[in-house]
This record gives C-alpha cells, sequence and structure tokens, in this order.
C-alpha cells in the first residue's frame, strides 16, 4: 500500500513539473508582427500598461495606465458650423498606487484613422481632431494663424501608417496650437493655450521586448522629443499628451525617448524623460510603461 501511494506522488509530482514546464514555455513564447499598419481601434479596445516613475527627488512611485476607445457623437467644426467628423473618443487614465506622491491624471482626444476603404495604402493612419478638458473641447491651429480667430482648424496626423524603418515619417516634426473657446463664438476660437511640437524617428525592429503578454521580437523602436509650452494664461489647465504628463497645459515641458510599437496593438513600451521648467528649477520624472494586458487580439 505504502508502495503504491509513493507511486502515485511521484506521477503527482512529475505531473506538476510538466506543467509549470508547459507554463513558463508558454510565457516566453515570442511574438512577431505581421503587418506595418497601425491597428483600427474599435470601441471597447483596452490596453492596460505597468507604470514606473522615478522623479529627481529620489521618489520611485508605481501606477497603473490604461488607454480605451469608445464610441462618441460625431464632432462638429467649430469655425464653419456645418462641417461632422466621426470620431473615437480615446481615454487615457493614469492611476497610481495609493502611497504615491504623484497625481493622478486624464488625457481625452478625439482621434480619426483612415481604413482600408478610405485609404487602403494608408489604414492605421491617425491624426488628432480635438482635445478634451472637463467638458469643453479644444481645437486645433496652426500656430501662424493664432491670431486670427476666424482661422480654419487643421486635423494634424499624429501617427502615420504604415511604418517603415529608415524613411523620415512624412508627419515630422510636427507642430500645432491648442485654442479655447472654440464655436462659443460662432465661426471663430479665443485665445492660445498653449503651441505643441513634437519630432520622432523610426530607428529600427530589431530591439525585442518582453511584456507581461509575451516577448515582441521585431516591434517599430521610436525615437522622440518635444515640448509644450503655455500661451496667454487661460484660466484652465489640462494634460494633453502623455509624454508631457509631468505638467499641464499651464506648464514648460520638454521630454524625450523611446517607444516600441507593434502595429496590431499599438505601444508595448515606452522609456520617456519628462521635465517641467515651470516654476525656475526643473522637476524630472522618468517613466517606465510596460504593457500588461489588453482585449485586443495578438499578432
Amino acid at each position: 500500500m505504502l508502495k503504491k501511494l509513493g507511486l502515485i506522488l511521484l506521477t503527482m509530482s512529475i505531473s506538476v513539473l510538466l506543467s509549470s514546464c508547459h507554463i513558463k514555455k508558454k510565457d516566453e513564447e515570442t511574438i512577431s508582427r505581421t503587418t506595418n499598419n497601425l491597428r483600427v481601434y474599435q470601441p471597447g479596445d483596452v490596453i492596460t500598461y505597468n507604470v514606473i516613475a522615478v522623479s529627481n527627488s529620489g521618489t520611485t512611485s508605481q501606477g497603473t495606465l490604461r488607454v480605451e476607445w469608445e464610441q462618441t457623437p460625431d464632432l462638429t467644426d467649430p469655425i464653419d458650423g456645418s462641417t461632422k467628423y466621426p470620431v473615437l473618443k480615446e481615454t487615457t487614465t493614469l492611476t497610481y498606487n495609493p502611497d504615491s506622491t504623484e497625481a493622478n491624471a486624464t488625457i481625452i482626444r478625439y482621434i480619426h484613422q483612415e481604413t482600408s476603404s478610405t485609404a487602403p495604402d494608408n489604414s492605421g493612419q491617425t491624426s488628432l481632431y480635438a482635445i478634451g478638458g472637463g467638458t469643453s473641447l479644444y481645437w486645433l491651429y496652426n500656430p501662424d494663424n493664432v491670431n486670427n480667430p476666424s482661422s480654419d482648424i487643421i486635423l494634424p496626423v499624429i501617427f502615420d501608417s504604415p511604418m517603415e524603418v529608415g524613411t523620415p515619417p512624412p508627419n515630422s516634426p510636427l507642430t500645432f496650437s491648442v485654442m479655447e473657446d472654440c464655436g462659443v463664438t460662432v465661426g471663430q476660437c479665443g485665445a492660445e493655450i498653449y503651441k505643441f511640437d513634437d519630432n520622432f524617428t523610426i530607428i529600427g525592429d530589431t530591439t525585442p521586448v518582453t511584456t507581461n503578454l509575451g516577448k515582441f521580437s521585431n516591434p517599430f523602436e521610436i525615437e522622440f522629443f518635444g515640448a509644450t509650452t503655455p500661451k496667454n494664461s487661460p484660466a484652465t489647465s489640462f494634460p494633453g499628451d502623455i509624454r508631457s504628463i509631468c505638467g499641464t497645459s499651464a506648464d514648460q515641458v520638454s521630454y524625450n525617448g523611446t517607444m516600441f510599437v507593434m502595429p496590431e496593438i499599438g505601444m508595448v513600451r515606452m522609456v520617456n524623460l519628462c521635465q517641467n521648467s515651470t516654476s525656475g528649477g526643473v522637476a524630472q520624472v522618468n517613466y517606465i510603461i510596460t504593457l500588461n494586458n489588453t482585449n485586443i487580439p495578438l499578432p
């Protein structure tokens, strides 16, 4: 009887060992991209990330970044008062652990993407139509036209698709001004809130990135740098881009770093140094943002 019991226990131990090996092998599975075109996001898509933020004061904070896309009514052009823009509402929420000294933040953007039916060669190309802050919408102008409140809005491309190594992105560098009170007076916007400058270059696709969902073998590696410059001391302030999250539209912020993108999903990892120099000194926060989970199918 004891001999039989020992055999049973040995069999169970081997079974557990084999199961552990199988799980480990699955975790180390390599995932390769199958396209160079960025995903056309759908209502209900969600991506979550783990966040580590290290400030130059020596404080390290951890948290979660959540990006979700949802259907929203068409936006109406605030200048002509009639043109309708189909958009998705993109909400990015940064939430730190309760013991953190960093502030939580939410970024709301209204984006439009080309599809295989609207622009087959550029499916996934992403344009920014407006930025949300509270209950208001903030539209974008060419910086040369900020003193002409009746100028047409612009709808800048913020992410080119398809992605390609070695070819300068057609929409970099990128510059636009964010305006307040657009449409409050029919046919015009109010004052400039801030100016946004961005530069990005795809430098390679040979550096693998390991995440909670597996090892991505060949994501596009993008180097970027840019800044937000406040204007006219508006009464409201809000964050407009995750890379400048160490400040708001009321702050002088610069950023630089590296982003890894799997086109089928989007960003899978980002390392970004954000610097806020509003108060005379420079407050720096280095962010490490890594994919944790998503309901978007993997390649």
